[in-house]
């Protein structure tokens, strides 16, 4: 309640802030070209005898030299910083909701130049000084530096929260044909975020089993023994049958930090598989299990130097195994030119992070599909359920693109 009450405070200030940002710079236009003029000289002479030194011993026509060079700078840095302090109050208010902070800074730069416009055509009607383009242009680059500022401090103060899967959302599919009953969960490209949220998450649903197609961490992370990549396993094979398969990220087959190199599969080490194992989940490495009427497949990702695609002999393999098939694969791109052509009956997938940021429901980029990628989240002919991932292995923020745990109902009526 506390914490209610200390936030509501904290946005009245920032709000009142702001009004006396906005009464400041209106009776700054409501001058006349003279008053202007006069302020922005004084300020300027005030600044030269703080800054040089030797200003107040010059001759007065030197010193009136002085001040009309720095004067244009001086108002232009004026512009600037009234109209950077509104966009960063605007911003610092905006952040105090939950939600994405990237919109919430173009929010404030959007709502900024648009007081910049209202405030040029004030300025024009209310002291018939000019309204010009080019102080719009300097009002929002002053927003543009502060709020810059403020989101990269903002992100390096909440980085801890954002591998927190901050904003996690529960997706909910049916497979809407001939299945057994189950309930799954697909927890896809963790990389090694807290799993916290995903865990009471999944305590909550009361899936059947937990599906994990691969990146839960990288490589070198699954070495420590005390990496938080076997507490989630351990976890989650508490809550329903845990199985999991492997990613690019458990092979080692991705850059770090070398977008030249080609990347060469390493396979799993013998301690690496028994601490896999000791958590009580299932690794499925390039392998399947029959539980019940279900076969649980796990095909490995195929990226190999500059090969990405499947083991088609294994894929073919899982496809003439028998029971509902259930395949998890990490790279959704694997579908339409492989798996599709088999009749395994259920796929899932992650890797493409939801396409990073996503824009009419679209995604912008994914590995392995490029630049406006069409399989990024969501399904694909009721066989194939891509998820957009719950982690963020790189700087690059999410836009419009939660972290998501997807809930698939098998054999449930339309």
């Amino acid at each position: 309640m506390k914490k209610k009450i200390l936030l509501y405070v904290l946005r009245a200030i920032l709000f009142v802030l702001i009004l006396l940002n906005v009464g400041f710079i209106s009776k700054l236009s409501s001058q006349s070209g003279q008053e202007s003029h006069q302020t922005s000289t004084t300020v300027t002479q005030q600044i030269a005898q703080t800054v040089i030194k030797d200003f107040d011993q010059k001759p007065p026509a030197e010193q009136e030299k002085v001040v009309q060079k720095m004067h244009p700078f001086v108002r232009d840095l004026a512009h600037m910083a009234e109209f950077g302090s509104l966009g960063g109050l605007i911003l610092l208010l905006l952040l105090t909701w939950r939600g994405f902070p990237i919109l919430r800074y173009f929010i404030s730069l959007l709502l900024t130049f648009a007081y910049a416009c209202i405030d040029e055509l004030h300025q024009k009607a209310s002291s018939e000084r000019a309204a010009q383009w080019i102080d719009i242009g300097i009002d929002v680059l002053g927003a543009f530096v502060v709020c810059s500022v403020i989101l990269l401090l903002y992100l390096l103060l909440t980085k801890k929260m954002r591998n927190d899967c901050y904003g996690m959302k529960v997706t909910y599919r049916q497979v809407n044909r001939p299945a057994p009953r189950l309930r799954v969960a697909v927890a896809a490209d963790l990389h090694g975020a807290v799993h916290e949220r995903v865990i009471a998450a999944l305590q909550k649903e009361k899936p059947d089993m937990i599906l994990i197609p691969g990146d839960l961490s990288d490589d070198i992370c699954l070495a420590d023994p005390k990496n938080a990549a076997y507490d989630f396993l351990k976890r989650c094979a508490e809550i329903a049958p845990t199985y999991y398969s492997l990613g690019n990220h458990e092979i080692a087959c991705y850059h770090r930090g070398n977008p030249w190199r080609h990347p060469v599969p390493v396979p799993l080490s013998e301690e690496v598989r028994s601490r896999i194992e000791s958590t009580g989940a299932i690794l499925l490495d390039n392998a399947c299990v029959h539980v019940g009427e279900v076969t649980v497949c796990g095909l490995t990702s195929g990226i190999n130097r500059k090969l990405n695609q499947p083991n088609e002999e294994i894929l073919n393999g899982f496809a003439n195994e028998k029971g509902f098939r259930i395949l998890l694969c990490h790279h959704p791109e694997y579908y339409v030119p492989h798996i599709a052509k088999t009749d395994i009956e259920l796929t899932v997938c992650g890797h493409a992070h939801g396409g990073q940021w996503r824009f009419f429901g679209r995604g912008v980029y994914a590995p392995g599909q490029g630049i406006f990628p069409k399989h990024t989240a969501g399904v694909i002919e009721d066989r194939c359920f891509v998820s957009r991932g719950l982690g963020n292995h790189t700087w690059i923020p999410r836009i419009f693109n939660a972290p998501e745990l997807v809930m698939i109902d098998l054999g449930q009526e339309k």
